[in-house]
């Protein structure tokens, strides 16, 4: 049992090093080779990631003004998707969402039934007005409706309907969110989606180290355990059939693959513990990382396993795996000071110890956003799939690790230690727009991963 605890450690500590070597002071490697190239001991110069910006003062022009129309009900599917519609519209950073209570000059309380004064609204600086409302439908179900107003007109631009159990209003509220992003800039929203992670559980017991992976909405709301609280999980990531995948160890054992909320077993065929995996967009490939006798690779392969995994050939200690478009995989490696690499080529900057690459595929093009080593903290930085265009997106606030893109590419959400502001905890950042991140949980915790509803 003894020599299974110091194993498990000793994984646990490389997960360590990938994840958040910059802040995890006693986490130790296993023993790699000495650097063999001149990249892996180039001393990290800070000036070479640039500054982030901090208001909309270097925008090219400043978002556009939003209001959601403040509907006086008692009706608590009306006040969900109300709030929620607006909470997910102002952390996109596309728009100036104003408060509840900028409404025109002698506006008295707004109902389902209230005329919308389009040139009122206007006249108090609003560009797009917001209208949701929950109407009673039969069977005891409510209609969420929404509806867009652009000014420029009287009549609606946009009306999109949910028809939903009152309970589950919340989750098509997300929905609607979703399709009113989708008119407005022509590309839907990614709010009706789950984040994973992982986070420590309970207090050891007998040395064990339980961690468990949770699902929470992209909004902080609603985060609840999916893996079992007394065994130890890692890497969550959204597989086939619409379920979560993770590696696990139960009672001090090598990590293996499971899924859903029962555990149950993915055998993959690969003699070794289990440290990462992914799968592709549609959910055909898999990509896992394998530590076997000291020594680590990344194995990739059909899903349905008719055809055993291969071994990418990757450098030394390839971990981390994450699948892109068209089938690209990036990856961290490196003996000395790990950097993120996409087929096989490095991308991240020289010098700095990089870690957990997530491709955010948004208007801008592809990218590809990781964490690197700053002093005693870490910053996310996104460059293109070729190591090129280099923006830094946090700076000079604790260690911001994990990065997961949001589905349409262009929200991250990460997990931060800073003190200053909403404090530490779970972040969602406008990857164009880095100065309007917000907190959305107080929760920190590792092997971040977002994903659409099945």
């Amino acid at each position: 049992m003894a020599s299974n605890k110091a194993r498990l450690a000793s994984r646990l500590a490389i997960l360590a090093v990938v994840l958040v070597a910059p802040i995890d002071a006693g986490a130790q490697t296993p023993p790699t080779p000495a650097p063999t190239t001149k990249d892996d001991v180039v001393k990290p110069d800070e000036t070479l990631l640039g500054e982030v910006p901090v208001t909309d003062a270097g925008a090219v022009a400043p978002p556009p003004k939003l209001a959601v129309v403040p509907i006086v009900t008692t009706s608590d599917a009306d006040s969900v998707v109300q709030s929620v519609v607006r909470r997910d519209l102002d952390l996109t950073g596309l728009y100036d969402v104003v408060p509840m209570t900028l409404v025109p000059e002698g506006a008295t309380d707004f109902t389902h039934d209230t005329t919308i004064d389009t040139k009122a609204w206007k006249s108090k600086g609003i560009d797009v007005l917001v209208r949701v409302l929950a109407n009673t439908a039969e069977g005891g179900q409510v209609e969420l409706v929404g509806q867009v107003y652009l000014l420029k007109t009287t009549k609606v631009a946009f009306e999109k309907t949910f028809k939903c159990k009152s309970a589950d209003a919340r989750a098509n509220a997300h929905k609607l969110t979703d399709a009113l992003l989708g008119a407005l800039t022509g590309r839907p929203g990614p709010f009706a989606s789950h984040l994973a992670y992982t986070a420590k559980v309970g207090k050891p017991s007998g040395g064990a180290i339980a961690r468990q992976v949770f699902l929470v909405e992209p909004d902080g709301n609603g985060a609840k355990g999916y893996s079992s609280a007394t065994d130890t999980a890692l890497s969550p990531a959204l597989g086939p059939a619409g379920e979560w995948y993770y590696a696990i160890s139960r009672d001090f054992s090598p990590f293996s693959v499971a899924h859903g909320t029962s555990g149950k077993a993915f055998a993959i065929g690969v003699t070794g513990s289990v440290l990462g995996l992914t799968f592709s967009p549609d959910r055909s490939q898999v990509a896992v990382a394998v530590m076997d006798q000291g020594l680590e690779d990344i194995y990739v392969g059909p899903t349905n396993l008719d055809t055993p995994l291969k071994p990418m050939i990757a450098p030394p200690l390839a971990a981390h795996p994450t699948f892109g478009p068209g089938g690209r995989i990036a990856y961290v490696a490196g003996a000395t000071l790990p950097r993120i690499y996409v087929d096989k080529k490095p991308i991240s900057p020289p010098g700095f110890h990089a870690s957990a690459p997530t491709f955010c595929d948004g208007p801008k093009g592809l990218l590809v956003i990781f964490n690197v080593g700053v002093g005693e903290g870490a910053d996310l930085v996104a460059t293109d799939v070729n190591g090129g265009g280099l923006m830094r997106l946090t700076q000079n606030q604790g260690a911001n690790t994990t990065p997961a893109c949001s589905p349409d590419g262009r929200l991250v959400a990460f997990f931060s230690t800073r003190k200053s502001g909403a404090g530490p905890g779970l972040y969602v950042m406008p990857v164009a727009s880095p100065w309007r991140v917000q907190r959305v949980s107080s929760q920190l915790g590792e092997s971040l991963a977002w994903e659409m509803d099945p």
